[in-house]
This record gives C-alpha cells, sequence and structure tokens, in this order.
C-alpha cells in the first residue's frame, strides 16, 4: 500500500510555532533528515512539501523547491502563491517551468473570497488548466460557497481544501451538510484534506482524537473515501502527536476504512489528485 503524506512544511524557523517537534528543537533542527526519518519508520513514501512564505521565511518556495528536486523519489511540491496578485497567472507559469510543482498552495488572507470567481481571475485559472496545477486552498466554512462555484466552472482543475475543511467551531460532525462543503459529493475535482487535525480538537493533546474521528467520519460516509486523503502537517502537527500517532488516526483508529478505502485515503488519492 502506498503512503503519501499531502501536507509537510520544511522551514528554518516557524514563528508561531516553539517549538514545533519531538525532540523540543527548532525547524532547522528538524528539518527533511528529521522528516525523512519519520517517513521511513511509518512507511510512507512520500510527501507533498507546502511552503510557509511569510516575513520570517521569505525564500520558503526556493528552499522547497531545492529539497524536492534533490529527492524527487520522496518529495512533491506545491509553490505558495498568492493569488490575489495581478501577476499570480506568470508565478504559476514559473511555479511549474522553474520549479516543477505540482501545484499551487493559497493561504487567503480573510474569507470574502468572491473575487476569485470574477472575471478578472479568468486568466489565472485558465494559467492553472494550461500548466495542470492543483489549486490547494487553506480555506474556511464561511468561504465553502466560492470553492464550490469554482469547483462547478471549472471542473479540469482539481480543488483541494487543506484540514478537514478547517471547521473549528463553525459546526459539528453531526452537521448533515458539514457546514456546506458536503455540496462537494457532485463534484469529483474536489478533495479534503485529513490533516491538521489539533485546529479541530476538542483537546489537542488527546491521540484519540473523537471530534476528529467524528469529522473523518462524516467526510468518508457523505463525500466518500475517494475524495479525502491523509496528510501530517508536521511540523507543527508534534507538537500534541508524534508523527505515528498522526497517520495511526487514520491507519488503526478509524473504524470506516476497509483495507480498500484505506489505501485510497493513505496515497491512491493523493497520486490521482498531484499526479505524483
Amino acid at each position: 500500500m502506498r503512503i503519501i503524506d499531502t501536507h509537510v512544511h520544511v522551514i528554518d524557523h516557524y514563528t508561531p510555532v516553539d517549538p514545533p517537534n519531538e525532540r523540543g528543537g527548532n525547524w532547522a533542527e528538524g528539518g527533511y533528515p528529521f522528516l525523512l526519518r519519520r517517513m521511513d519508520d511509518c512507511g510512507v513514501e512520500k510527501a507533498v512539501l507546502v511552503p510557509v512564505v511569510a516575513a520570517y521565511s521569505p525564500d520558503n518556495n526556493r528552499e522547497c523547491a531545492q529539497l524536492a528536486k534533490e529527492h524527487p523519489d520522496r518529495l512533491a511540491l506545491l509553490i505558495d502563491v498568492s493569488l490575489d496578485q495581478p501577476d499570480a497567472a506568470a508565478q504559476l507559469a514559473r511555479a511549474r517551468e522553474e520549479w516543477g510543482a505540482v501545484g499551487i498552495s493559497y493561504y487567503p488572507p480573510t474569507t470574502a473570497l468572491d473575487w476569485m470567481a470574477g472575471p478578472a481571475c479568468d486568466p489565472l485559472w485558465r494559467a492553472f488548466k494550461e500548466y495542470d496545477l492543483v489549486c490547494n486552498l487553506q480555506i474556511r466554512p464561511p468561504s465553502y460557497p466560492v470553492l464550490m462555484e469554482l469547483a462547478r466552472a471549472h471542473p479540469e482543475i482539481r480543488f483541494v481544501s487543506n484540514h478537514l475543511g478547517l471547521p473549528a467551531r463553525s459546526f459539528e460532525p453531526d452537521d448533515p451538510r458539514y457546514g456546506g462543503l458536503l455540496e462537494a459529493v457532485s463534484l469529483p475535482n474536489v478533495t479534503v484534506k485529513a490533516s491538521g487535525f489539533f485546529a479541530a480538537a476538542d483537546t489537542n493533546w488527546d491521540v484519540r482524537c473523537p471530534r476528529i474521528l467524528g469529522f473523518i467520519s462524516r467526510l468518508l460516509k457523505d463525500l466518500g473515501p475517494d475524495r479525502v486523503m491523509w496528510g501530517s502537517d508536521w511540523p507543527p502537527s508534534a507538537l500534541y502527536m508524534t508523527y505515528q500517532q498522526h497517520l495511526e488516526v487514520i491507519r488503526t483508529f478509524t473504524p470506516e476504512l476497509d483495507e480498500q478505502s484505506l489505501a485510497l485515503v493513505l496515497g491512491e488519492n493523493a497520486a490521482r489528485v498531484y499526479k505524483i
């Protein structure tokens, strides 16, 4: 069974999280060698790098691109692009042609994303199609309708929502609409990452993750195991559980997953969506 981790970061220093890994060190002490050991220990074949481009890490796109170039058998690359910038379409071309990215990561600073569905963004979506890039979004419940609109308008583009759709306290696992995200059931180009569990946990220290398992169960039941894929969100997630514990939430503690469904969530979906 292929196991692909769809959400990892490698960065020298991450200001909001200290310390970020099991050893209690900084990001530089963790880095790729430490990630590789965790992957090898758990039988993870490949990981998708998600750069963090911020004031404290302005060169993380370049750093991650270099790592992916050096380790193509173990790493695939997203490139962080601010899609609201005038040169975003040109940055997509560079992401694919110069850096070999499989997708674009965008962390919107606000939930007001109606502009993404406006005509001014037509060149952007043409670039996504031309370069066959995944659109990987850090999207929250108020923005689910925009995601649905985009997915309907651009069925050729593969859209991915991070971290269970970031439900936080907007709704509970028993919400039959999952806050509106389950409208994606008719949109096969939308996939949700089962990642970043601590962000939606009642008790982020509880490795049994009862609330998280509720969200995962809802997605598996109503969206389907072919639309969910695992990601660790390492190393921030290591503040609360080890790399293996994060994997075992899916592999061991999710009762809805038979062997075939488990293979989809742990690797086959990622291989299909990111073409890796």
